[in-house]
């Protein structure tokens, strides 16, 4: 079974991946304290960026899907 993945898709993923692991280290960083009214958004796109990763994954297993049927 091979697996068809478009490369903007890849290029997302991968994007989002960065992103969302920048944000996370930036939260842990000591450059926003905890009490800093950003650090909701932070958390924010950094979940953003990963239930982008994921929702992706479930596109293209669902692509797949269609065109085995």
């Amino acid at each position: 079974m091979k697996i068809k993945i478009s490369r903007p898709l890849i290029i997302n993923m991968i994007l989002d991946l960065l992103f969302g692991i920048f944000f996370i280290y930036y939260l842990q960083s000591d450059t926003v304290s905890s009490s800093s009214g950003y650090r909701w958004l932070i958390t924010a796109f950094a979940a953003y960026d990963f239930t982008d990763i994921i929702m992706s994954i479930r596109k293209i297993i669902l692509e797949n899907k269609k065109n085995k049927k």
